[in-house]
């Protein structure tokens, strides 16, 4: 399969990617950094000359008064950050910079990428504070709806966070620092038209939506409970005296297991994906949220919240907190007249009230002390992955021939998972490496017009297209895929945008494959196995063989997966090899495999008429001859060998034993030389020997006194014959050599029957003992 084409962009020095703006108007991309910005265009992300970039670098003096407030001034913090990059209108971008711990905020021109100066040629800027966070590292959001709608932190501790609106012609508003409205850690924010369509019967203004996480107070009973978050503020609800919110309200969101109800508590990510702008009451909220609880710290699971959910916790109980003993309750008294927290409507400007200001006092302040929702908008995990900790996610709504079906793309560490809900149970459609280094995703953007993904990490750019189709070779591996930007059209997978829908099969739900694939005809000779392939498109899936009963045992499994069969002669077996995954079945190999009966060669070179045969096909079963007319694998070359080194083994192993035992083989063949050489007559069976001396008391282990006799060396007893008993030649004087001691360990005596006396032998003579 072809390899997904991607591009991608990385600057030398440069390690700190802040903020991405996608701007398919201009056909741009514009990246935020550490004192520089880059401007890339989309239609070669990766090409040089389409590049442009402007520095945007602090002062020394201000590098030097971060400094002097105790910040590293050489390593990190004293910089400018880009952590604001905002499309302001069709001519201008609007950006903010941490600026050595001094925010601050400018203006550039799309035509040129370069600054809004003053006559004086120096950058307009404007105090960012309130809307640009101090630290580099904290976690903040904006979005420009008209005005710029921020949330972030309002001071140089990092302790007053706030969401803040500004840009206007009217005066800016802020939370209540003095109520703890806020104790977040921002995430994102949108941006809904709930105006929409004009002129309908309510008549509800626009509304912004801010996205975090913060310790619950409500929550006291647990040390340090991590809730998330929704809050909302209406677009034109302010209080131009006080300056401060009207319609501030939050409520928790929980997405947590159906079972125990075990919370994955912390959001990471927000996506807000409406249909369209007069749509909105289809928006639906995918959050990735993973837990503070160590039993599933490295876990991290994808929940969805409709907005008919968060209507009915806005639009529900509020809770009240005792200032005295800092806990919440349920307040279930009755509410002031108009709703408070809520927006502007047809029904509100029936009472005389067409705006904020004109509030009664009672809503204003029952409204400070009742901002927290007692509604919680819950939520059961999508998708639950372990030992994963995903960071960003996107949706992006399919249309095919049938329904719409919503793709998500998930990041992670270095990766990007692509998934899709089918009858309310995800489906990991591909996994896609993003990064070699396994670093994080920390932003996406997606581009429906292109069909492309952008993901960066901190110091790179990748863009990835939507679809990768081609990956897929056959009918079956498209439809099984159960990607909804794929479709088999003229025998190949291509992009559903790219196919006519006349000519489109596909089957997203039901992923059925049938009559997908035919079965493809392998002929061989009878009696030689031949390997059927079978290679799996899913790493998720398992791999299942299917044939006739009439295969008997003529198969087993090869360690790659595939199936070795012995073809029969005569016969025809079908053999089918399906991917299972998820219960659903596709066919990716069918094979009808028939043996030929190997025929007799009728001529004196042996040759046959069937058709060649690799060597690695051919073997034979127990009892068959090898036949000469077919081109098979001998081994006789090896067996020929394999006998030769077993031989000369053998021989050098008997070599050795002989030589190890040589000694023991000498005495052996000692032993035999008496009996072969010196006994005339066999013994008289029957007649027991004597092995004790004519005392009949037991040889000691002591040397005898008895001297004048030579022992017998070789320890064995031979006979003497009858007629050498009365031999008178018998009778001899002792010789000098005759007179040493005898052993009686070593000699033996014996009595025979035709010689009464015992004998001894002397030397190379056999003497009468006259013991």
């Amino acid at each position: 399969a072809k390899e997904r084409t991607t591009r991608s962009f990385s600057a030398n020095g440069v390690f700190n990617f802040t903020s991405l703006l996608l701007s398919s108007e201009d056909n741009m991309l514009y990246i935020g950094a550490r004192e520089i910005l880059f401007a890339l265009n989309l239609s070669d992300i990766s090409a040089a000359k389409l590049q442009r970039n402007l520095t945007w670098k602090t002062p020394e003096r201000k590098r030097d008064e971060c400094s002097f407030k105790g910040k590293d001034l050489q390593q990190r913090d004293c910089f400018n950050y880009i952590k604001i990059l905002l499309k302001m209108n069709s001519t201008h971008l609007y950006i903010c910079g941490t600026y050595a711990f001094s925010p601050m905020c400018a203006y550039i021109r799309t035509a040129d990428f370069s600054f809004v100066k003053s006559d004086a040629g120096e950058i307009v800027t404007e105090d960012g504070r309130s809307r640009c966070p101090f630290n580099p590292d904290y976690k903040s959001t904006a979005i420009m709806a008209g005005e710029l709608y921020a949330g972030t932190v309002s001071n140089f501790q990092g302790n007053e966070p706030i969401i803040y609106k500004s840009l206007s012609q009217g005066t800016a508003l802020k939370t209540e620092n003095s109520l703890n409205w806020l104790q977040p850690a921002f995430v994102g924010s949108a941006y809904i038209q709930e105006s929409l369509p004009k002129g309908n019967l309510v008549g509800d203004d626009d509304k912004i939506y801010f996205f975090f996480s913060e310790a619950g107070k409500e929550f006291d009973f647990f040390d340090n409970t991590v809730v998330s978050r929704i809050a909302r503020v209406c677009k034109g609800g302010e209080r131009v005296l006080q300056k401060k919110w009207t319609t501030f309200l939050k409520a928790q969101l929980l997405c947590s297991l159906p079972d125990d109800g075990f919370p994955f508590n912390i959001i990471q990510d927000m996506f807000v994906l409406t249909p369209s702008p007069g749509d909105w009451k289809s928006t639906l909220f995918y959050g990735v949220f993973t837990s503070q609880y160590k039993g599933a710290s490295g876990s991290s699971a994808v929940c969805s919240f409709t907005m008919d959910q968060v209507e009915k916790a806005f639009n529900g109980r509020y809770r009240e907190v005792n200032r005295e003993t800092q806990q919440w309750y349920t307040y279930n008294h009755p509410v002031p007249e108009p709703r408070p927290g809520a927006c502007i409507t047809n029904a509100t400007k029936g009472l005389g009230i067409s705006s904020s200001l004109h509030m009664p006092d009672k809503v204003l302040n029952f409204v400070k002390d009742h901002f927290l929702m007692d509604s919680v908008i819950r939520s059961q995990p999508l998708l639950l992955k372990r030992n994963v900790r995903y960071t960003q996610i996107v949706v992006h709504g399919v249309q095919t021939a049938k329904k719409v079906y919503n793709v998500l793309f998930i990041g992670t560490d270095g990766r990007l998972h692509k998934a899709i809900n089918i009858k309310n149970k995800m489906h990991i459609i591909e996994e896609i490496v993003i990064f070699r280094d396994s670093k994080p995703v920390h932003q996406i953007e997606l581009d429906t017009k292109k069909g492309r993904l952008y993901v960066s990490s901190l110091s790179e750019l990748v863009e990835v297209p939507l679809a990768n189709c081609t990956n897929y070779q056959s009918c079956g591996e498209c439809i099984l895929s159960r990607d909804p930007y794929c479709v088999w059209n003229k025998g190949q997978c291509v992009d559903i945008r790219r196919a006519p829908a006349s000519a489109q099969q596909q089957d997203v739900d039901e992923a059925n494959t049938t009559g997908t694939s035919s079965c493809q005809a392998i002929i061989i000779p009878a009696n030689t196995f031949k390997v059927l392939p079978c290679k799996l498109r899913s790493n998720l899936a398992e791999r299942k063989w299917q044939f006739s009963e009439g295969t008997g045992h003529f198969h087993y499994p090869s360690p790659e997966g595939g199936l070795v069969v012995v073809a029969q002669a005569g016969r025809q077996e079908t053999y089918e090899c399906w991917s299972v995954e998820e219960g659903f079945m596709e066919l990716l190999a069918n094979y009808c495999v028939r043996g030929e009966a190997r025929q007799e060669s009728t001529t004196l070179t042996g040759r046959s008429r069937a058709p060649p045969l690799s060597q690695e096909e051919v073997i034979f079963l127990p009892g068959e001859t090898l036949s000469p007319q077919i081109n098979t694998k001998t081994y006789w070359n090896e067996l020929i060998v394999v006998c030769a080194l077993l031989g000369f083994s053998v021989v050098v192993f008997s070599l050795f034993v002989i030589y190890r035992n040589r000694d023991h083989m000498k005495s052996m063949l000692k032993e035999g030389e008496c009996p072969n050489m010196q006994q005339k007559k066999p013994r008289i069976v029957g007649k027991p020997v004597e092995n004790l001396p004519l005392n009949g008391s037991t040889v000691t282990t002591s040397a005898s006194d008895h001297k004048g006799y030579q022992t017998l060396n070789d320890n064995y007893l031979c006979s003497t014959p009858p007629h050498e008993c009365s031999s008178p030649d018998n009778t001899k004087s002792f010789s000098e050599s005759e007179k040493r001691p005898l052993n009686l360990k070593e000699s033996h005596v014996e009595i025979s029957p035709s010689c009464p006396r015992p004998r001894v032998r002397l030397g190379s003579e056999i003497k009468d003992s006259i013991v």
